[in-house]
C-alpha cells in the first residue's frame, strides 16, 4: 500500500497511533497491538500438510500488517481433528511446511504464532463420528449437529497423559518450524474447555470434581507446553471465559484461573465466551453478531493479570478497536473477518485510507458455509472468489515457493 501525505490523512492516522504501538509478549516484540485471530478456512491438504495456498493466505495477512498473525487452530492429533481440511502438528512429515509458512509470516515482519488444538468431543470428520470414538473427560451426550444427539467416550488417565504430551510435541514442532510461539487452545468445548466445565467434566477422579480438578488439564498442558520449549518462545491461551448456560463454566471461574495460567508462564490470553453447543441457545443467538461481544470478558481478565489480554469479537470498526485500548479494556485486540475481507486493514488505518477498507456484509457469512472446502468470501472482487483464497497478486509470489 502507498501511504498518504495530506495533512487531514496525517491527523486520522494520528489517532490510532496506540493501535501500531509495539507490544511485549514474553519473550518477543511484536510490531503493533493487532493480531490476525483464529479463524478456520480450511485450506491445508486432506492429510493434513501446510499447502502453497495457505501460505499465501497468512502470509499476505502480515503484509497488510497485522503485527501478529495467528493461524487457525492446527490439530495435534489425528484423533483430536475436527476438519478435513486442518493442519496437523502431529508428526516430522509435517515440518518442512510448517517452515514454509512460519517463514512467510517473518518475512513481512510479523510475529507467527500456531493455535494448537484437539477437538475432543467435536473431533471428526462428523460422517465417521460413530465408527471413531471421540475422547472428552465423560460419556456425556450432547448434540452434534441438529437432531444427531451423540456420545463420546470418556478418556482414562493414560489417554490424558497422551494428549497433554501431544500439545508439548506440537508445540516443539512448531518451534523447530521456527515459529514465535503457540495459542493453546482451551475454548469453544474443544478438549480442554470440557475439561474445565462441570457440565461437561463430570469425573470423579484428579482430572475432575472440584475446581482444582477440572482445572488440571489446563494448567499441566501450558506448565508442560512451557517447560519443554525455548525462553523466548510465546505461550498464550485462548481461554473460555464463560460458558453462558446455566451450571457451566463461568466468568468468575476463568478470572480465578486467569491468574493461575499466567504464574505457570503463559504470555497472553484471548476470553472467547460460549461453545458450539451453547451458542445455540435461545439466550445467546446473535451473540457474535453484536460488536464487542466478548469485552465484558476480555476486561475481567485483563483486571486480574499483568499480561497481555487480547481482545477479539465484532471489532472491525478501527473506532470501537481503539477504544478498546484507550480503555485499557484489553492490551491489543484481534480480528477475523475483518483481515479475511480486506487484509490491508491495519496499513489502511495507519495510513489514514480506513474508508477505503473492504467490509463484511454477507449474512449467513459465505466464509462459514465454505469453511469445510476453503473458506471464499462474498465481498473478494470476483476473480479472487474464483481463485479459491486472497493471496498475493500473482506477479508477487510467497517467497519460500520462489523458484
Amino acid at each position: 500500500m502507498t501511504s498518504t501525505t495530506s495533512t487531514s490523512d496525517t491527523a486520522v492516522a494520528a489517532d490510532f497511533a496506540p493501535l501500531f504501538a509495539p507490544l511485549r509478549l514474553g519473550g518477543r516484540t511484536a510490531p503493533n497491538r493487532i493480531f490476525q485471530a483464529p479463524m478456520s478456512v480450511g485450506y491445508a491438504d486432506p492429510d493434513g500438510t501446510v499447502t502453497q495456498k495457505e501460505t499465501e493466505h497468512y502470509g499476505r495477512r502480515a503484509q497488510g500488517g497485522a503485527g501478529v498473525v495467528i493461524t487457525e487452530n492446527f490439530s495435534i492429533s489425528v484423533a483430536g481433528r475436527q476438519m478435513p481440511l486442518q493442519t496437523l502438528v502431529n508428526d516430522e512429515d509435517k515440518l518442512s511446511g510448517l517452515r514454509r509458512l512460519a517463514a512467510e509470516i517473518h518475512r513481512h515482519g510479523s510475529l507467527a504464532i500456531v493455535q494448537i488444538v484437539h477437538a475432543g468431543r467435536y473431533a471428526g470428520p462428523w460422517d465417521e463420528y460413530e465408527s471413531r470414538p471421540r475422547l472428552a473427560p465423560s460419556a456425556v451426550p450432547f448434540e452434534l449437529t441438529p437432531g444427531r444427539v451423540v456420545t463420546p467416550q470418556e478418556m482414562t488417565p493414560e489417554e490424558i497423559e497422551e494428549a497433554i504430551e501431544e500439545f508439548v510435541r506440537a508445540a516443539q514442532l512448531c518451534e523447530r518450524a521456527g515459529f514465535d510461539g503457540v495459542d493453546v487452545h482451551a475454548a469453544q468445548g474443544f478438549l480442554i474447555s470440557g475439561f474445565l466445565s462441570p457440565r461437561t467434566n463430570r469425573r470423579t477422579d484428579a482430572w475432575g470434581g472440584d475446581f482444582a480438578g477440572r482445572t488440571r488439564f489446563a494448567l499441566e498442558a501450558v506448565r508442560r507446553v512451557i517447560a519443554n520449549t525455548g525462553p523466548d518462545f510465546v505461550v498464550g491461551v485462548h481461554l473460555m471465559s464463560d460458558e453462558r448456560v446455566e451450571d457451566g463454566w463461568t466468568l468468575d471461574d476463568a478470572v480465578r484461573l486467569a491468574p493461575l495460567l499466567q504464574a505457570e508462564g503463559a504470555d497472553f490470553l484471548f476470553a472467547i465466551p460460549a461453545t458450539f453447543e451453547t451458542m445455540r441457545l435461545p439466550a445467546n443467538l446473535g451473540m457474535y453478531d453484536r460488536p464487542g461481544c466478548a469485552l465484558d470478558d476480555t476486561a475481567a481478565l485483563q483486571r486480574v493479570v499483568g499480561i497481555p489480554v487480547v481482545a477479539n469479537g465484532g471489532l472491525g470498526d478501527p473506532r470501537a478497536a481503539l477504544q478498546v485500548l484507550e480503555t485499557q479494556q484489553a492490551a491489543a485486540v484481534a480480528l477475523a473477518r475483518p483481515l479475511f475481507v480486506d487484509p490491508d486493514w491495519p496499513t489502511k488505518v495507519r495510513t489514514g485510507t480506513a474508508d477505503t477498507r473492504r467490509t463484511c456484509p454477507c449474512d449467513p457469512p459465505r466464509c462459514l458455509q465454505t469453511q469445510l472446502t476453503g473458506a471464499v468470501c462474498a465481498s473478494w472482487p470476483e476473480s479472487t472468489q474464483s481463485r479459491g483464497f486472497l493471496g498475493y497478486e500473482p506477479h508477487e509470489g510467497a517467497g519460500p515457493f520462489d523458484a
